[in-house]
């Protein structure tokens, strides 16, 4: 009975440590790596592609964001959208290329049919996003914080600025969220001079084509503005994409409602805008960002009015994650809210954003 015994916890014992090597096995592929030319190996969870840079969630050194152009391998092994900068999408999964600088998509199709014929090299700077397919919502989440001073003619004074710029995506929509306020302190008091809030999303068709929509709320002293509530519908392309930079042209219908700084009512407002959304970005020496919405609205209900909002932001990165911002603005309307106002507006921004 003895000797049975000690077999039967001997075969447990072999079998408990089968288990442990089998199930060892797959958790151990479960880990993403980036293997660079400086020879650094960075192993962990990617989180997304954007704007020529990787996000990976290093197990031993947290969230970092690497550029592309300095990644020799790149092992993922988890699903996920894939753009190109040819604009074609694909959703499916990487394999390791023999071939520095390249990788291999193993789209979604190939996988069902377990035929590797169909998958195709790309070089790893030309992959224009990334978008994870398996991952929860936070870890989806990207943008930046900033604060900074500014000046207005508004104000004709030294402002406080705060902005926000927050990024999420689907395997379907981009979603961009905005906002922005510029306050001074007169006598005592703190006035709301500036202020901004804006959703944008956008739900990718074929072949760079988009439809688009946005919510936005403005505030703007100068103008006489006291608030404004605008919605857009329309849809778009991705006129350029290349590994530095992007261009998007929006057009379509806008809906708004205005009150002016006297409280009169504009009722239903409808426009025609034209939007375009440039991106520039180059990380050698210097490390530099560049982007601008110029949108410009033509009034269908107010014949000759037009309006025109301008946003650049260039940001310097000074050292990991915390980069030295310049934000020039203006805002023209051709027949603001209050005849007695101005009809122009512009500023500049100067202040420190941490990305995250």
């Amino acid at each position: 009975m003895e000797v049975e015994l000690k077999h039967m916890l001997r075969g447990l014992f072999i079998i408990s440590n089968l288990l442990t090597v089998v199930a060892g096995k797959p958790f151990a592929q479960q880990r993403d790596s980036i293997y660079m030319y400086n020879g650094q190996i960075l192993i962990g969870n990617v989180q997304e592609v954007s704007l020529g840079v990787i996000t990976i969630d290093d197990i031993d050194l947290k969230l970092l964001h690497v550029k592309l152009y300095k990644i020799r391998r790149l092992r993922i092994v988890h699903k996920f959208k894939i753009e190109t900068v040819d604009k074609k999408i694909y959703e499916g999964r990487f394999e390791v290329s023999d071939r520095n600088g390249w990788i291999i998509v193993i789209p979604v199709d190939t996988l069902l049919k377990k035929d590797k014929s169909l998958s195709f090299p790309v070089p790893i700077v030309d992959i224009y996003e990334l978008i994870s397919l398996e991952r929860n919502f936070f870890k989806r989440l990207h943008g930046s914080l900033s604060a900074g001073l500014s000046y207005s003619r508004s104000s004709n004074i030294g402002q406080v600025n705060l902005s926000t710029t927050i990024m999420f995506a689907t395997r379907h929509i981009d979603w961009q969220l905005q906002a922005s306020e510029l306050g001074s302190i007169d006598s005592s008091k703190y006035s709301r001079d500036n202020e901004n809030l804006q959703l944008f999303s956008a739900y990718d068709l074929a072949k760079g084509w988009f439809f688009a929509g946005m919510l936005q709320y403005q505030r703007n002293l100068e103008l006489s503005l006291a608030r404004r509530y605008q919605e857009l519908i329309g849809g778009g392309n991705k006129i350029v994409v290349m590994d530095d930079l992007q261009l998007l042209l929006i057009t379509g219908m806008s809906f708004s409602e205005e009150k002016s700084t006297s409280g009169v009512f504009s009722g239903v407002l409808l426009e025609v805008p034209v939007m375009l959304r440039f991106n520039f970005y180059k990380f050698q020496h210097p490390n530099l960002q560049i982007s601008t919405t110029p949108t410009a609205y033509f009034s269908i209900t107010d014949q000759g009015r037009t309006r025109i909002d301008g946003n650049t932001s260039i940001n310097w990165e000074i050292i990991r994650y915390f980069n030295l911002t310049l934000t020039p603005y203006s805002s023209y309307d051709s027949k603001p809210p209050s005849p007695n106002s101005g009809n122009f507006d512009y500023g500049i921004i100067f202040g420190i954003s941490y990305k995250f």
